[in-house]
């Protein structure tokens, strides 16, 4: 069974997309950007843009009833490899608290939509 998970704390989907799908005991988080719970591009650099998109990973764990500390395997598409060590300082940050750090790979694309400089995708294993 397959139940959609939306946190209004999270943008909403902007086209035909649950922010995450709950299966069994895996919650598959689509790619989130670095957008407001509105929708809106938050302004900032690319850390910034992290963090946001990190804050809208974790609401909606939180509205599926798990921590960050659930989560297994994340995906990072960043605009420019040039943005790799501020990327992956304020993961490390956002992330100090998490006893298992989740697996992950990062892949440089061309664009994201709405100018964004990150997108990340996750996959936790719930432990309810």
């Amino acid at each position: 069974m397959q139940t959609p998970i939306l946190s209004p704390a999270a943008p909403p989907p902007a086209g035909f997309y649950s922010q995450a799908v709950r299966a069994g005991n895996l919650l598959f988080i689509s790619g989130q950007l670095p957008l407001d719970a509105k929708g809106t591009l938050i302004e900032g650099d690319v850390a910034a843009q992290a963090l946001q998109t990190l804050t809208n990973i974790q609401h909606i764990l939180e509205a599926a009833g798990a921590t960050l500390a659930e989560l297994t395997q994340v995906t990072l598409y960043i605009t420019s490899i040039d943005h790799w060590p501020a990327v992956n300082a304020a993961y490390a940050a956002f992330l100090a608290g998490v006893p298992v750090p989740p697996a992950r790979a990062v892949v440089p694309v061309k664009e994201l939509h709405f100018g964004a400089l990150i997108e990340i995708q996750a996959v936790a294993v719930l432990n309810s």
